[in-house]
């Protein structure tokens, strides 16, 4: 899950400023769904393939609910530009994209890949250290993830 913040729009680039149709910031969250594979060719590396996810709103303000649904509701966006139309066709040509075409009533938009993304030398995670209590790992992007268990005690 990634969190995101979608900005009003900003005087300083004119008429040309995204986001023109709102005034305030609103939150959301992205979330990512695919699977993990063993690396057949290396024993500490977990091959990821991307199938899809969604993004909805991260507020439960009516303000924000508001916000949300004038930038994607697809009876009020504007519409796409050719540019944005190419690409959304690429993605249905290429990976198999398939995008909603309107919003679910709690604002959720989702999509799916019908050809995955990802792949043993595209997309993976190296497992760098593993015990009982810690992992750390390096992504394909060179990002690395330190992950600690948090005890769990007892009642007493």
């Amino acid at each position: 899950m990634t969190a995101f913040t979608i900005e009003p729009r900003n005087p300083k680039f004119g008429p040309d400023s995204p986001n023109s149709i709102i005034d305030l910031p609103v939150q959301g969250l992205m979330t990512t769904h695919g699977h993990i594979l063993p690396n057949p060719d290396n024993p500490n590396r977990l091959t990821i393939w991307f199938s899809g996810g969604n993004i909805e709103l991260n507020s439960d303000s009516n303000a924000d609910t508001e916000r949300w649904h004038k930038i994607f509701d697809s009876k009020t966006v504007q519409k796409r530009k050719f540019k944005e139309k190419t690409r959304v066709l690429g993605a249905k040509i290429v990976m198999g994209a398939s995008p909603s075409d309107q919003m679910e009533a709690d604002g959720t938009m989702s999509y799916k890949l019908t050809r995955p993304v990802g792949g043993h030398d595209t997309a993976y995670i190296d497992l760098v250290y593993l015990d009982e209590t810690l992992r750390i790992a390096r992504a394909s992007s060179g990002i690395v993830y330190v992950f600690a268990r948090i005890p769990v005690f007892p009642d007493e």
